[in-house]
């Protein structure tokens, strides 16, 4: 049985229609991403996933695209919490690419030759650094835009969701810190 959190709580509305997709994984890891559109026709997300006894391990809101289709929001929901669920596991094969917010290293053998042999801490400190780095240089490009006389609404779009992931991303591998 699920045990649901005060934001999942400030989020439903049952006024408002939308689809939900629930998948349980191998583990047990209970996946749900629930898609609606608001009085404003914004598309909004919400992505939960639960730890196989009901507890909470990540709730998400995000504000996707005016008139999105909920299928497509769906789809990136479902992405995002793959990548939430792969981020947190172990490393399994050298072989695989990095699954990530927003793939920080995109050489396979790179990647596969930085995470060979390293214990859970150093991946998990690497990881970390990642992050951070991730978010600075996201930060970094966002000021930037602030300062610019002019700057066009879907390089704007596109900084805003590049900042927020590096901040969830952060968060993210904090909470997984702390749960451990």
């Amino acid at each position: 049985m699920r045990r649901r959190s005060a934001a999942y709580w400030l989020w439903v509305n049952r006024r408002l229609a939308g689809r939900n997709h629930e998948e349980i994984l191998e583990d047990g890891t209970q996946v749900e991403v629930q898609a609606r559109i608001n009085q404003q026709s914004v598309t909004q997300l919400f992505i939960c996933i639960y730890r196989p006894n009901g507890s909470v391990w990540v709730e998400e809101f995000h504000d996707r695209a005016l008139r999105e289709p909920l299928c497509q929001a769906l789809e990136w929901g479902l992405a995002r919490a793959g990548d939430i669920v792969a981020g947190s596991g172990c490393f399994k094969a050298p072989h695989k690419i990095q699954m990530t917010l927003g793939p920080l290293i995109r050489d396979e053998c790179t990647l596969a030759l930085r995470r060979m042999d390293m214990s859970d801490e150093e991946r998990r400190n690497l990881k970390i650094r990642d992050a951070w780095a991730e978010y600075v240089h996201a930060k970094e490009a966002m000021l930037a835009l602030m300062r610019s006389a002019r700057v066009e609404a879907d390089v704007w779009e596109t900084q805003k969701r590049r900042l927020c992931e590096a901040i969830d991303r952060r968060a993210s591998l904090a909470r997984a810190c702390l749960g451990n």
